[in-house]
């Protein structure tokens, strides 16, 4: 029934938000809830699971710096703006019962994705870790570090190219500077970063469901590289001279020196 419980109260947010979607014309603000709809769980989670242990607290603390950040930062950049491209073709295949579609299609898909993917932090505010030793230490101390290392690859990433934006005379250019002078999708490198620090702190519960904790990484880096990320801003951008130019010097995502 816990696990119940932590779904319905993610349920009930992404319905919050659908409803400010519709109000707003703008199925593109679920991005906004991407990020508060994990920190929700993990809190929920810490609640309900009520064992506040040593590694529930780190993993729990870490997602909510991580989850406040993304979405307040989506919130400045996303919540006044039109509707994403990817979300008004959606509304153009469907036709008709566009508003009934778009709650089941996105923000109820979304809310079951967001769900799975924050298993291994439910699982492991849920399951206290074993009595702590020199391997869960070290398992914790790695998850921090590359958790940090991702978060703050990220926040370079969105910051400068907010910057970059920003100015008028960037206009039709292509952002190489900064992290992306190393990775045409830095923003992504950092996210499947930080995911992997957040599985690593999982696992160091050191039992069976900690191993649970690898699998959002996994499907996490598999959607950015394969599916929802990386293909479609590379299509995106395939007829950019520009950016063809960029894409010939630049490492794709792991960040790597720039081809002479």
């Amino acid at each position: 029934m816990e696990f119940l419980y932590i779904y319905l109260i993610s349920l009930a947010f992404f319905t919050l938000w659908y409803i400010v979607a519709q109000v707003k014309n703008n199925n593109g603000l679920v991005d906004i809830a991407w990020g508060l709809g994990i920190v929700i769980s993990a809190i929920s989670s810490l609640i309900i699971g009520a064992h506040y242990s040593v590694i529930g607290i780190i993993i729990t603390i870490l997602t909510t710096i991580w989850g406040l950040r993304l979405s307040m930062y989506l919130f400045v950049r996303n919540f006044n703006k039109k509707e994403d491209y990817r979300y008004t073709n959606m509304k153009i295949r469907w036709k008709t019962s566009i508003k009934v579609k778009s709650y089941f299609y996105i923000f109820f898909m979304q809310s079951i994705i967001n769900f799975v993917i924050a298993l291994p932090i439910i699982l492991t505010n849920l399951n206290p870790e074993s009595t702590l030793n020199i391997i869960n230490i070290s398992l914790i101390s790695v998850g921090i570090v590359v958790f940090l290392l991702g978060f703050i690859f990220e926040v370079l990433a969105d910051h400068s190219l907010q910057r970059f934006k920003k100015d008028p005379k960037n206009k039709g250019q292509i952002m190489q500077s900064n992290v992306w002078k190393y990775s045409r999708h830095p923003n992504y490198f950092g996210e499947s970063m930080i995911w992997w620090g957040i599985g690593l702190l999982a696992v160091s519960t050191l039992n069976l469901i900690g191993l649970l904790g690898l699998l959002s990484p996994i499907i996490i880096t598999f959607l950015l590289v394969k599916v929802s990320g990386i293909p479609l801003l590379e299509k995106r951008y395939k007829d950019d001279p520009n950016y063809q130019v960029y894409k010939s010097k630049t490492s794709i995502f792991f960040p790597l020196p720039p081809k002479k």
